[in-house]
């Protein structure tokens, strides 16, 4: 018997940006409903097509062929789509991170991407971040 994870979110919490402004930053947790990349990301899996080619018109690791409904709260806070956490080049973690991961369950905890893992890899992020952020490094976004 499976288990539907529903999506997490953590409330988009408002941050100040260099510019003086606010942006909202969001960190998702869930599985096969709001995972944009997680899934192909951390098994290095090349996923069947469509793998959201009609919408992004290009590969994207999603296990859907278009938007989700994260992609749809991040629009709406006119902000980019979140990256998959696991995901080694072309990340942008500025806005938040997606640990979603399909197939992820709530119970049991130790299953690789369930739920606890997913809030244990976020604990991790966040204390890898304020770590270089108080050894001097700037956290910048890189495009490629």
């Amino acid at each position: 018997m499976g288990f539907f994870l529903p999506s997490l979110l953590l409330p988009a919490m408002p941050v100040e940006s260099a510019c003086g402004g606010t942006r909202s930053v969001v960190f998702n947790f869930g599985d096969s409903n709001s995972d944009t990349g997680g899934y192909a990301a951390a098994l290095g899996s090349l996923l069947w097509q469509p793998e959201g080619r009609v919408f992004f018109h290009r590969p994207s690791g999603r296990v859907c062929d278009g938007r989700l409904v994260i992609d749809f709260l991040r629009e709406s806070l006119n902000a980019s789509y979140l990256s998959p956490y696991m995901e080694s080049l072309g990340a942008n973690f500025s806005g938040g991170a997606n640990f979603a991961v399909s197939g992820a369950s709530t119970h049991p905890p130790n299953v690789p991407f369930s739920l606890a893992i997913q809030v244990r890899q976020f604990l991790r992020f966040k204390s890898r971040s304020l770590d270089l952020i108080a050894q001097g490094f700037i956290l910048l976004t890189v495009y490629y």
